[in-house]
C-alpha cells in the first residue's frame, strides 16, 4: 500500500467534481482508456505546489499575473491564497472559461485575451509573473519575446516563475524505450509525445535549464533559480528516487525563478 505522494485515487466520469484538474484526475490510461475511468496524479499535484512556492513565501495582496493561463486554475489557486490575480491566454474561449470559474468562486481578475508576445498590462505592474505549462508551446523565437514582455511589466525586483517539461529528462527516457524496443525486437521509431507527430507537435517548444537560464539573464534577470522535484514511479524505490533528487537530468519539470534587475530597471 502507497501513502501520501505515492497514494492511488480512481473514480469514475459520474464521481468526478467540477474541480478535477485542480484535484489532479486524468484518464486512467494513456493508450485504450476506458472513456469512464479517472486516475488521480497526487505527484502532478505536488509538481504544482512547488511551483507555487516557487513564486515566493508571500502573495497575499500582490499583483500576480499567469501567462498563458488557459482556463484559470492557476489564477484561482493564487486568489485563494489572497494574491491579485490577472491572465491573459491567446484562446478567448479560454479566458470566457476563466472568467466563468473564477467569478463562481466570488474572485474579481484582469484578463486578456492576446498573444504573450505582446502583454496587455502596463509596465512596472506586477510584483510576480508565472507561466505553467505554456513554454513547451512556443518557439525559441517567441520565448525570447515574452521574455522580454514579463521583464516590462513586472515592477523592479519582481520574481518570475516558468514551469515546462524538461527537455533533458524526456530525451534520457525516449532513448531507453528505443533500446528496450530494439532488444525485444519492436519499432524504435518512437517518439517524445506531442511531438513529431506523436500524436501532434503540440510541445514543439520544449526547453532545457540552460536554454530558459541563457534567455532569463539575456533580459536583465538574475541567475535562475532551480526547483528540484522528486522523481516518483510505482517501480522506483524510495531511496533510488531520494539518491536522484537534485539533479536535473533526473526532474521531470523544469519549475525556474528569477528576479528582475533594480538597478537595471530604475537607472536604465
Amino acid at each position: 500500500m502507497s501513502f501520501g505522494w505515492r497514494s492511488s485515487q480512481v473514480c469514475t466520469t459520474e464521481e468526478l467534481g467540477k474541480y478535477a484538474w485542480a484535484q489532479g484526475f486524468f484518464k486512467a490510461s494513456h493508450y485504450n482508456w476506458d472513456g469512464k475511468t479517472w486516475a488521480r496524479n497526487f505527484h502532478e499535484l505536488r509538481t504544482r505546489d512547488l511551483a507555487l512556492f516557487a513564486l515566493g513565501s508571500d502573495v497575499k495582496s500582490r499583483r500576480v499575473l499567469d501567462v498563458g493561463c488557459g482556463a484559470g486554475e492557476y489564477l484561482m489557486t493564487l486568489a485563494k491564497m489572497g494574491a491579485s490575480v490577472a491572465g491573459q491566454d491567446i484562446s478567448s474561449e479560454a479566458i470566457a472559461r476563466a472568467e466563468v470559474l473564477l467569478k463562481g468562486e466570488g474572485f474579481e481578475a484582469e484578463l486578456k485575451a492576446g498573444d504573450a508576445v505582446k502583454l496587455l498590462f502596463p509596465d512596472n505592474y506586477f510584483d510576480f509573473v508565472m507561466s505553467a505549462d505554456f513554454f513547451e508551446h512556443i518557439s525559441l523565437y517567441q520565448k525570447r519575446l515574452v521574455i522580454s514582455e514579463i521583464y516590462r511589466v513586472l515592477k523592479p525586483g519582481g520574481s518570475v516563475m516558468i514551469k515546462t517539461p524538461n527537455l533533458t529528462y524526456l530525451k534520457l527516457v525516449i532513448n531507453l524505450k528505443r533500446i528496450l524496443n530494439l532488444l525485444r525486437l519492436k519499432s524504435p521509431f518512437i517518439y517524445i509525445p506531442h511531438t513529431h507527430e506523436n500524436p501532434d507537435n503540440e510541445h514543439h517548444g520544449l526547453t532545457t535549464y540552460s536554454e530558459l537560464g541563457q534567455l532569463l539573464e539575456d533580459n536583465f534577470f538574475h541567475s535562475p533559480v532551480i526547483t528540484y522535484i522528486p522523481l516518483v514511479r510505482d517501480r522506483l524505490p524510495a531511496f533510488i528516487s531520494k539518491w536522484l533528487y537534485g539533479k536535473g537530468m533526473f526532474t521531470e519539470h523544469i519549475i525556474i525563478t528569477s528576479r528582475k534587475s533594480l538597478f537595471c530597471a530604475f537607472y536604465g
